[in-house]
């Protein structure tokens, strides 16, 4: 092929969700002598303004600026290129075809960054699922801007090459080494200590129960009994985040928020009854994950669950049970992953204090009925463990003493997860016939009978057993059965003690 129709190719990555699809920049030089840029390939408007953007930064530098019509195709042809990344690969482009950058240097190379007219590079969103899709494609090298490196160094098995500006970029094209990444920034948000919550035993339970078994827990009790309190410190009780789930919460995190934080330990997302379906499930333009995403592999705290939208708690159904939430747009599709514990916090009734020592309730029961029944009945299935969290005694909280620490709770349950086993655990006669008696009773869906067993096993292994015996099955049940007083009307002479 002759030099004036010589064809340079740039690799580079186009985000589609979590992951990446591979993109190839194809660039010669076209007929005439118009000065222009031509791009194919469906680029998005930030793609075609890279054209301009790229053009100052030349002059800017004092670098070669085309003095030819330049054609530039975006393949595969069929992908819609959105995001602020293809400057970079574009603009190294250009210098390959002015013969400042040596063909053989791109190869198994990929490039990503967003030029400012100074010649600086800008950060991108979502560099740390950029280098985990380079490394899937068995990329040599990852060339990004500075201030994503110490994300995109977390991914072994890639050379990540953080630069500051294209100059510096030609530099290392030409053989020079890369700076080295900055370090990593961990996002570590102190613990509250669970020693705090006093005078509530059975709520503390359920919590390291649910914390041992991964379980989805509703507490349901007046204002200020400490429902939020409880809630907030379930992630102290977890374990941190293995390796590979390292990679893929900040990933996560980074696709939404731009990305630069570590997250090590299960993150805790409390979203309020407000938000819209797309901050809770994912969505938007381009596709980011929502907060049940953000949520992954940590706790997911919906406060005032019967003032989300019903619509919104619909949505969860699919994305609680799968663990992943499938987001489909013309031309365009994305997954993110929630693997997530969901604890919910209620009030009994619209006033908040049925049931109250010494606050009357003002709520007649259709009123209490209608706001039960804001919740489905499938949604309250997925819970797992529902407790009753009563006014505390005043004498008690003011002198009594305090509970068990966070990090005395998190090494039981530490202890209890390591004997859990994995699976159904398998039960003996008399559980078996507990199990079928609560079924035909309750009339307990087979999700539930499966939930309490798996509740079960939590129990017996915080107890330092690996089967569960009758009298944990028992324990396990209590804790589901309360979920079907919030589903039927309350009488009135509940309304009136």
């Amino acid at each position: 092929m002759s030099g004036s129709r010589q064809v340079f190719t740039v690799n580079t990555l186009c985000l589609d969700g979590l992951r990446a699809a591979e993109v190839v920049v194809e660039l010669q030089h076209a007929g005439g002598l118009m000065q222009r840029i031509i791009m194919t390939g469906l680029p998005g408007g930030a793609v075609r303004e890279a054209r301009d953007r790229i053009r100052g930064c030349l002059e800017h530098g004092e670098l070669p600026v085309p003095k030819r019509s330049i054609l530039a195709n975006f393949a595969p042809a069929d992908l819609h290129k959105e995001g602020n990344g293809f400057d970079l690969p574009l603009a190294v482009g250009i210098l390959a075809l002015a013969g400042l950058v040596p063909a053989e240097s791109l190869a198994e190379r990929v490039l990503v960054g967003e030029l400012a007219l100074d010649g600086s590079l800008r950060p991108v969103r979502g560099a740390l699922a950029l280098a985990l899709e380079a490394r899937r494609l068995r990329k040599r090298a990852l060339m990004l801007p500075f201030a994503n490196g110490a994300e995109a160094s977390l991914v072994d098995g890639l050379r990540v090459e953080p630069v500051r500006s294209i100059q510096e970029a030609l530099l290392v094209l030409g053989g020079a080494p890369a700076p080295e990444p900055p370090t990593p920034v961990e996002r570590r948000v102190p613990a509250p200590d669970l020693a705090d919550v006093l005078a509530q035993p059975s709520a503390r339970r359920a919590l390291e129960i649910a914390a041992a078994g991964g379980h989805n827990l509703l507490f349901v009790g007046p204002p200020g009994t400490g429902k939020t309190m409880l809630a907030q410190r379930l992630p102290g009780l977890l374990p941190p985040l293995a390796d590979d789930d390292v990679l893929a919460v900040s990933a996560l995190h980074g696709l939404a928020s731009g990305g630069g934080v570590i997250v090590r330990h299960p993150p805790f997302r409390a979203p309020h009854h407000s938000i819209s379906r797309t901050g809770l499930v994912g969505g938007g333009r381009p596709l980011v994950p929502g907060e049940v995403s953000l949520a992954h592999k940590g706790v997911l705290f919906l406060d005032e669950l019967p003032e989300f939208p019903r619509m919104l708690l619909e949505a969860l159904r699919q994305p609680l049970e799968d663990g992943v939430v499938r987001i489909a747009r013309v031309g365009r599709s994305a997954e993110f992953p929630c693997r997530v514990q969901v604890v919910a916090a209620m009030n009994p009734c619209p006033c908040g204090y049925l049931g109250h020592p010494r606050r009357g309730c003002q709520c007649t029961p259709h009123a209490i009925f209608t706001y039960r029944r804001r919740v489905s009945g499938p949604i309250l299935d997925r819970f797992d463990l529902h407790v009753d969290v009563p006014v505390p005694d005043a004498e008690l909280l003011l002198r009594g003493p305090r509970g068990e620490s966070t990090r005395d709770v998190a090494a039981r349950v530490a202890t209890a997860r390591a004997l859990r086993p994995e699976g159904l655990p398998s039960l003996d006669d008399a559980s078996t016939t507990l199990l079928a008696r609560a079924m035909g009773r309750f009339a307990l869906s087979a999700r539930a009978a499966t939930r309490a067993r798996l509740v079960a096993a939590s129990i017996a292994a915080l107890d330092g057993r690996v089967s569960p015996t009758h009298d944990d099955l028992h324990e396990a049940l209590s804790f589901r059965l309360g979920l079907h007083s919030l589903l039927a009307a309350p009488s009135p002479g509940e309304v009136a003690s």
